[in-house]
């Protein structure tokens, strides 16, 4: 597998409006974009920095899945998402390897 960049990390928050303010007044950030994502019950905001982004993903529902990771977890790093030459030779070297 070859990894070319780290694409994008993803943040789960309570609220974006919130969490956003340290991204745009503390570090001087913009964020570019909030897009709804129905089928997962989330907004996310898209915070470019170079070549990659800070996603800010805020549930929709109370019973969502990042609503429930926030219960049990609290506000952190949700996932780190890499950037692959081959998405399927990936997918398929990381199940070889017993990954999820």
């Amino acid at each position: 597998m070859k990894i070319k960049r780290i694409d994008h990390i993803g943040i789960a928050v309570k609220k974006i409006a919130e969490a956003g303010k340290f991204y745009t007044d503390v570090l001087g950030l913009k964020i570019e974009e909030i897009e709804n994502v129905v089928d997962q019950k989330v907004n996310v905001a898209f915070i470019p920095i170079s070549q990659s982004e800070v996603e800010l993903v805020e549930s929709t529902h109370p019973d969502g899945p990042v609503a429930k990771y926030i219960d049990a977890r609290g506000e952190r790093v949700q996932h780190i998402a890499f950037r692959v030459k081959n998405i399927e030779e990936a997918l398929a070297e990381l199940k070889a390897k017993g990954v999820r």
